[in-house]
């Protein structure tokens, strides 16, 4: 939780499939898709705060926050989910909705 003054500029990125080019069902390292930490750093670069949305429950902080980190990803929020979903997707942006009302 973080309480950020009234207009903070923000942008949001989806971990799950969205900066992975490999899916790895066997616990190895997944493949980061090209260009994804360019992207996250020029808006790091325009002064945005970087919030990054998970459909992982927070068990997975560490493991999910270490992989940004290997692959020098710019620091910033990280959001996880309550429990698991059978739509994620659904999840993520009714997270992402909540934000914009409060």
């Amino acid at each position: 939780m973080a309480v950020l003054p009234p207009k903070t500029e923000t942008v949001v990125f989806s971990i799950d499939g969205s900066f992975t080019a490999s899916v790895s069902i066997m616990g190895k390292d997944p493949k980061v898709r090209a260009g994804a930490v360019d992207v996250v750093r020029q808006w790091q670069d325009l002064g945005y705060l970087i919030l990054y949305v998970s459909a992982r429950p927070d068990l997975q902080h560490r493991k999910v926050v270490a992989w940004l980190a290997q692959h020098n990803f710019p620091h910033g929020m990280v959001a996880f989910m309550d429990g698991l979903s059978k739509d994620p997707l659904k999840q993520k942006f009714n997270y992402i909705r909540s934000l914009q009302t409060e």
